[in-house]
């Protein structure tokens, strides 16, 4: 097997270029936009927020499905399997608000990185979060110094929350 023939692989479809081909890829990503757009517009706002690691791989397997759709002959399959995909993470969604045990689950628990004014280096190496990171934060929040922090909590969104300690 030579470059080109690799190469020839990659970028001619199986079944030769045509226009029938390229039309349908258009039209199947603009009806897949404007249904995956419904759908976020429909289960709400968690759908496409702040990402868990639970709804980020949620979001990675829509990715997936939707390009799946995109570049196979139905798009029905790909569009029913998005819908699924979509009601069980609502579903795991509500039941995650409502059940604890559910919650821990598929959610991170916050994570505290800082402790009046003392930084938490085991705690910050084992979530991965550097004090390069953390600095950052801190400044946008406004906070100069670690011993002016009262907390710095790494969310289980992966934003970190910094609250300042009160004014002495």
């Amino acid at each position: 097997m030579d470059l080109s023939s690799v190469l020839a692989d990659m970028f001619i479809p199986k079944e030769g270029w045509s226009i029938e081909l390229v039309v349908r890829i258009v039209l199947s990503t603009l009806l897949l936009f404007g249904y995956v757009v419904m759908l976020a517009r429909t289960f709400g706002s968690r759908t496409f927020a702040q990402f868990t690691s639970y709804d980020f791989l949620t979001n990675v397997a829509a990715g997936s499905l939707v390009a799946s759709a995109i570049l196979n002959e139905s798009l029905i399959e790909g569009s029913l399997s998005l819908l699924v995909l979509v009601l069980v993470q609502a579903a795991v969604s509500a039941w995650s608000a409502r059940s604890e045990p559910v919650q821990e689950l598929v959610d991170n628990r916050p994570v505290v990185l800082v402790a009046h004014g003392q930084l938490r280096r085991e705690v910050m190496k084992s979530a991965r979060v550097s004090p390069a990171i953390l600095q950052q934060h801190m400044r946008s929040a406004g906070v100069e110094r670690t011993e002016d922090i009262r907390f710095a909590v790494l969310e289980s969104g992966g934003k970190i929350s910094v609250i300042k300690k009160e004014a002495s």
